[in-house]
C-alpha cells in the first residue's frame, strides 16, 4: 500500500514538472511572438510612410541632385566634360572654285562657282586658363586643334582653288571709303610694279584653309603705311588664310566669361562677357543683352523655350534658333532648334551705312576694323533671292545647309549640333583702281563649314538612365515600398488579434 502511494506520488510529480515545462515554453513563445509582431509593425509603419513621403518629395529631391550635377564646379564630372570634350568634333570645309573669272571680268557674265570638298578636320577643344570668379562666373580661353582626315574628305589639300583676292578687295574697299585720288595713283603704281593685274588668285585648298600664303598686296600695304600712316587699314596677319593662325591657338575665340549656374541654374552656360565687354552687338545697344549660351552648357529648362541663342566666336555675335519638333537621340527624348529666315534679318545687326537685304550679316561686329566679309547660311539658304540670282552654282538644301541644335528635353544637355555657316566677300567695282574696275557687284561665296557633334554612346546611355529609366522606375519603387508596409501592418494586426482571441488552459497543481 505504501509502495503504491509512493508510485502515485512520483507519477503526479512528473506530470506537474511536465506542465511547468510546457508553461515555461509557452511563456517563451509568447515573448518571442510579441517582439516579432512589434518589429513587424514598426517596419510596416516605416515602409508605408517612407514610400508615401518619398513618392511626394522625390521630384524635388531628384531635381536638387540634378542641379548639383549640372552646375559647373571644379573637380566634378560636368567640369571634366566641359573642360575637355571627350570626342572630337568634325569640321567639314567646302571651298568654292570660281571657274570663269576671266569671262566675268571681260564680258560681265555671272560668276560660276563649283563647290569642292568636304575637307574634313578632326577638331579638339580644351578649355585653358580657367578661373572661377566670385560673381558665379568662370573666365577661360579655348585651345582648338585640327587634324586633317583624308578618309572622310572628298579631295586633297593640294586641290587648286580660284577665288577673289581678299586682300586686294579689302584694300579697294578701304581706299574707296577715304577716296583720295593721289592714293589711288600710288596704289596703281605699286600694283603694276608687283605684277598684280587680276582681282582673283589661285592657291591650294590647304593654303586657303590653315597653311596660309603670302600675298604681295600685304607688302604694298606695308609700303603705303610707311609713307601714309593715316591710311585706315590694319591687317593683323603676315599670311592669308581663312583659318591661318587658329590651329593650336588660344586667342581665336577670345577671353570668355560665362555663368557657372551655382547661384542660379537658369544662367548655366550663358555668356556674360567676351574680352571684358558685355556688349555683344556694336550696332544696336538695345540688342546687346542676348542671353546667349557659349554652346557647351545650357540652362536647365532651355529646351522648353520657344527660342534659344548661341554665341559664335567666329562671327562675334549670337544666332537665335527656333523650336522645331521633338526628336529621339539614342532613345532620349529631345527638342530640335533650327535657324529660320529671321536669323539674318539684320534687325539687330544693321550698320550705320544701311541695312542689307535679309540673309547675310556683316562681320563688322568683330572689332572696329571693318572688313567686306559677310556671313550667311550655306548656299544662301533662306536668304533673299537676289543673292543667289547674281551668281551661278548655289543649290540651297534644307537637309544639307540647315543650322540646328538638339537639346535633351528635361535638362537641356546638347545631344547633337550641326553648325553650318558660309563666308562671303562683298565685291564691287572700284573705278580708280585699274585691277578692280571691272569686278562684278556681288556677294561672292568663298567657303562654308559645318561643325558637327554627336553625344558619345557611353554618355547617352548614362543620360538615358537619368532621363528615362529613373523617372519611370523610381515611383514604382516607392509604391512597392508602401504596399510592402501595408502588407506588413495587416499581417501584424492579424497576429495581434489572433493572440488576443486564443486561450490556453494549463493545469496548475499548486
Amino acid at each position: 500500500m505504501v509502495k503504491l502511494y509512493h508510485l502515485t506520488m512520483s507519477h503526479d510529480e512528473e506530470e506537474v514538472q511536465s506542465l511547468i515545462r510546457v508553461k515555461d515554453e509557452h511563456k517563451d513563445s509568447e515573448c518571442c511572438g510579441f517582439w516579432c509582431q512589434l518589429l513587424l509593425s514598426l517596419f510596416g509603419i516605416t515602409f508605408l510612410f517612407t514610400g508615401i513621403i518619398m513618392a511626394d518629395l522625390w521630384p524635388q529631391i531628384f531635381g536638387g541632385i540634378m542641379k548639383n550635377k549640372l552646375e559647373l564646379v571644379n573637380n566634378t564630372q560636368t567640369y571634366d566634360y566641359w573642360k575637355q570634350i571627350p570626342v572630337p568634333l568634325n569640321m567639314s570645309i567646302y571651298l568654292f572654285n570660281w571657274t570663269n573669272p576671266e569671262e566675268t571680268l571681260q564680258n560681265g557674265t555671272k560668276p560660276i562657282l563649283q563647290q569642292l570638298g568636304p575637307y574634313v578636320f578632326k577638331e579638339n577643344r580644351t578649355k585653358v586658363n580657367a578661373n572661377f570668379n566670385s560673381n558665379d562666373t568662370i573666365t577661360y580661353m579655348q585651345l582648338k586643334s585640327w587634324q586633317f582626315d583624308q578618309i572622310l574628305s572628298n579631295g586633297s589639300l593640294s586641290d587648286q582653288i580660284t577665288t577673289v583676292n581678299i586682300v586686294l578687295n579689302i584694300l579697294g574697299q578701304k581706299l574707296e571709303a577715304i577716296h583720295y585720288h593721289w592714293i589711288f595713283v600710288l596704289v596703281n603704281f605699286y600694283l603694276k610694279m608687283s605684277n598684280i593685274s587680276k582681282p582673283f588668285i589661285t592657291k591650294t585648298a590647304g593654303e586657303f584653309i590653315f597653311d596660309g600664303y603670302h600675298d604681295p598686296v600685304l607688302d604694298i600695304l606695308d609700303e603705303l603705311q610707311k609713307h601714309i600712316p593715316q591710311i585706315p587699314i590694319n591687317l593683323p596677319f603676315k599670311k592669308v588664310g581663312w583659318f591661318y593662325g587658329m590651329n593650336m591657338s588660344t586667342s581665336a575665340d577670345g577671353l570668355i566669361n560665362m555663368f557657372t549656374g551655382v547661384d542660379n541654374i537658369e544662367k548655366l552656360g550663358l555668356v556674360h562677357s567676351v574680352n571684358y565687354s558685355e556688349n555683344l552687338n556694336v550696332f544696336n545697344k538695345d540688342c546687346s543683352a542676348s542671353n546667349a549660351s557659349a554652346g557647351d552648357l545650357w540652362p536647365e529648362h532651355t529646351a522648353m523655350q520657344s527660342n534659344i541663342s548661341i554665341y559664335i566666336p567666329s562671327i562675334c555675335s549670337a544666332l537665335t534658333l527656333t523650336k522645331k519638333n521633338y526628336k529621339f537621340i539614342n532613345g532620349i527624348k529631345s527638342m530640335e532648334f533650327t535657324g529660320k529666315s529671321d536669323v539674318f534679318n539684320n534687325t539687330c545687326y544693321c550698320p550705320s551705312s544701311g541695312c542689307l537685304l535679309p540673309g547675310v550679316r556683316s562681320l563688322n561686329l568683330c572689332g572696329n576694323n571693318a572688313l567686306p566679309i559677310f556671313i550667311s547660311f550655306p548656299h544662301f539658304y533662306l536668304a533673299d533671292e537676289s543673292y543667289r540670282q547674281s551668281i551661278i552654282g548655289m543649290k540651297p538644301n534644307k537637309t544639307l545647309h540647315e543650322f540646328k541644335i538638339i537639346l535633351e528635353n528635361e535638362y537641356s544637355i546638347p545631344l547633337h549640333i550641326a553648325a553650318r555657316l558660309q563666308f562671303n566677300v562683298k565685291m564691287n567695282p572700284i573705278k580708280d583702281i585699274k585691277v578692280l574696275k571691272n569686278v562684278p557687284e556681288v556677294f561672292l561665296p568663298v567657303f562654308w563649314f559645318a561643325d558637327t557633334f554627336e553625344v558619345p554612346k557611353n554618355v547617352s546611355d548614362q543620360l538615358l538612365i537619368v532621363t528615362n529609366v529613373l523617372p519611370i522606375i523610381t515611383p514604382y519603387v516607392w509604391l512597392t515600398m508602401s504596399l510592402t508596409g501595408c502588407i506588413m501592418l495587416v499581417l501584424s494586426t492579424y497576429l495581434w488579434v489572433s493572440k488576443k482571441n486564443k486561450s490556453f488552459t494549463v493545469l496548475d497543481p499548486l
